[in-house]
Parts: C-alpha cells; sequence; structure tokens
C-alpha cells in the first residue's frame, strides 16, 4: 500500500511538474499589461464604438511592445480613420506610461509609437462584404499609421493609401 502512494505522489509530482513547463504561470507583468489593455480597451468601446477582438505583444523578459485588435462597424473617411487610430495610439500610450505597477517591467520608459500595436479592420454599415475603394482596415505599427483599401489585383489584397508616422498625424489633426 505505501508503495502505491509513493508511485501515485510521484505521478502527480511529475505530471504537475510536465504541465507547469508547458503552461507556466503568467509574470506580474503580463498581468499589469493585460489590466491596462482592458480598461483602455473599455474606453475606446464606450467612446469611440471599437470592439476588441485580440490582444498581444512582445514581453518574453520585459514588456517590449503591447497589442490590441479591434473591428469598427462604420463607414470611415481617411481624416476620421486618423483621428481614430491616433486617439487609440494616444490612450494606450498614456495609460501604459501612466502606471507606475508596469513601468519597472518596461524595456522602454516611456513608451513610445513604436511600442504599441493597433489593428482596426473596418466592416462597412451598409454591406460587411462591401470593400471597393473604401477603408477596411488601419493600423499602427513601429511609429507608422497605415490606412488601406482593398486591391483585388494585389497580391495582398490590399493597397495603402496612405502611410504616415505617429507625430506626423497628429500635426495633422492639430492644422
Amino acid at each position: 500500500m505505501t508503495r502505491f502512494v509513493v508511485i501515485l505522489i510521484s505521478t502527480l509530482l511529475v505530471l504537475s511538474c510536465l504541465y507547469f513547463y508547458d503552461n507556466p504561470p503568467p509574470r506580474n507583468y503580463e498581468r499589469f499589461a493585460d489590466k491596462i489593455t482592458t480598461n483602455v480597451a473599455k474606453k475606446l468601446k464606450e467612446e469611440h464604438d471599437l470592439y476588441l477582438v485580440g490582444i498581444g505583444g512582445s514581453m518574453m523578459y520585459s514588456v517590449e511592445t503591447m497589442s490590441m485588435s479591434f473591428r469598427y462597424y462604420h463607414d470611415i473617411t481617411l481624416e476620421e480613420a486618423r483621428k481614430l487610430l491616433a486617439t487609440a495610439v494616444k490612450e494606450y500610450l498614456s495609460a501604459i506610461n501612466s502606471d507606475e505597477k508596469i513601468r519597472p517591467y518596461l524595456k522602454e520608459y516611456p513608451f513610445t509609437a513604436k511600442n504599441v500595436e493597433i489593428d482596426v479592420l473596418i466592416f462597412q454599415a451598409n454591406d460587411p462584404q462591401a470593400l471597393s475603394d473604401k477603408i477596411y482596415y488601419i493600423s499602427a505599427m513601429n511609429d507608422l499609421l497605415s490606412y488601406y483599401v482593398a486591391d483585388k489585383t494585389g497580391q495582398s489584397g490590399r493597397r495603402a493609401i496612405c502611410k504616415e508616422s505617429y507625430e506626423e498625424a497628429l500635426q495633422l489633426l492639430e492644422n
């Protein structure tokens, strides 16, 4: 009987070690990053009708980047897209840089537009399949804001109609 108990305990110990090796518990800074992202996503949904569909980032040993992906269900012009994307980046950066719990784990402080990524897939209000010449995807990545329309002739299926730095977008919005 004692032999059975020893084998059972040993087996459970090995299995639990294997589980945590494949599924390590999240680091504290991952929890902090998730909380910041969740709070910003709630604010962006309430104020700008952006629906969070994905989160991510680069956080192996420190927080290098943080990212969010959204869906947006309204037609949008280039100027509106610029304002929406710049606002989302600004809100995210503000929340990250003002959070003292995550600050020691940031690879770079303060975080800048090169450290956050935001993608927005835009569904047309009247027809989700109609892409034509309307903006259907916008992204902020590596300090570059990009705005795309569908292009069935290209390999990627989209064509950039404008690319600008985050600072350029802010300057255009001020004018």
